[in-house]
């Protein structure tokens, strides 16, 4: 994921990482990762952060089935 993140931001795209969705080997590669990926200009978020984003708004019924599934 690091790599292809990095060329894409290379090409000019916005790369969104959603942390909570990627693995490596071990945890501190992770951290490594993420970390790496932050300084090169892509943005590191949530599953939470997405989902709540791609709503648009926090009212309504489909807001509150939104949050039975987040929580």
């Amino acid at each position: 994921m690091y790599q292809t993140a990095r060329d894409l931001r290379e090409e000019g795209a916005e790369v969104h990482i959603v942390a909570d969705a990627v693995s490596s080997r071990t945890p501190e590669n992770k951290v490594i990762g993420l970390q790496r990926m932050d300084s090169f200009g892509a943005t590191v978020t949530s599953v939470e952060t997405v989902l709540f984003e791609l709503m648009g708004i926090a009212e309504g019924d489909k807001f509150k089935q939104l949050l039975k599934v987040v929580k």
